[in-house]
């Protein structure tokens, strides 16, 4: 019966190593593994730039809707007919980031994406491939608990 493998674990955009190990690893669990680090990179960049920015704009609008009574006297005025939708915005912002969680789940996915990665630096470096999997299928497990709505 022939096994089809591969002869590396890539990463996508580095090497995780090619040793003779790696290129024991079945095809599927390497593409996999490498698949799963594409989407737990591009998710952990999503959730910082969700996290980030959705700070930034309820600090802005919050201090917009906390300044109001100031802002009829200076060169902001302007902003004052904005103040009850910046308000209902804040409540909003205030509500989604509560319940998506944006710097819980970017440090997740940033854990999952580190501990994939040293995983295949693990498998080009000659861990069976066996092993390989087991720890895949229990890092995806502790990822989708952690991470996953």
């Amino acid at each position: 019966m022939a096994e089809n493998t591969v002869g590396r674990v890539d990463a996508g955009s580095g090497d995780a190593g090619n040793g003779e190990a790696a290129g024991r690893l079945p095809a599927v669990l390497a593409e996999e593994m490498t698949r799963e680090l594409r989407r737990w990179r591009v998710a952990t960049v999503n959730y910082g730039v969700t996290y980030y920015l959705s700070r930034i704009l309820l600090i802005v609008a919050s201090a917009v809707v906390a300044a109001d009574q100031n802002l009829g006297e200076g060169k902001a005025q302007w902003l004052i007919a904005w103040v009850p939708s910046l308000a209902l915005a804040v409540a909003a912002l205030t509500a989604i980031d509560t319940w998506l969680k944006p710097q819980q789940k970017w440090r997740g996915f940033m854990e999952s994406r580190d501990a994939l990665a040293d995983l295949m630096i693990q498998a080009g470096d000659g861990m069976a491939p066996q092993e390989v999997r087991g720890k895949f299928l229990e890092l995806r497990k502790q990822h989708r608990e952690r991470n996953i709505f």
